[in-house]
């Protein structure tokens, strides 16, 4: 959420962000996003989860997306921004659950 241009609090009121991806994050009231999820990367797949209250609001097309999956219906989930080496997204990694995956994640390697 930091490495955007701003952070927009509940209050409506704006913070600076880092400002190393462009556009703003708007905090809720409500769950954004919960549940399992799953990234495919050219050395496999990387499996996570989602949970936040925020919502990103960015000109920056991603570079991928994750699957949501819940009760084995797979739909389409969180992005994942790319800027040069800078990869953010608000899936939370579970590097254990493939460590050739998560070490292309870090590495030189483009994700799809």
């Amino acid at each position: 959420m930091g490495l955007f241009d701003e952070l927009i609090d509940r209050d409506g009121q704006a913070h600076a962000g880092w400002g190393l991806l462009p556009g703003r994050v708007r905090m809720g009231e409500r769950l954004a996003a919960l549940g399992p999820h799953q990234v495919g990367v050219g050395a496999g797949t990387l499996r996570g989860h989602s949970f936040h209250y925020s919502r990103c609001e960015t000109e920056l097309a991603p570079a991928l997306h994750t699957e949501s999956v819940r009760g084995g219906v797979t739909k389409t989930g969180e992005a994942v921004y790319q800027r040069g080496a800078l990869r953010a997204s608000y899936f939370h990694a579970w590097f254990a659950s493939n460590l050739a995956a998560t070490a292309a994640l870090f590495g030189q390697e483009t994700l799809i």
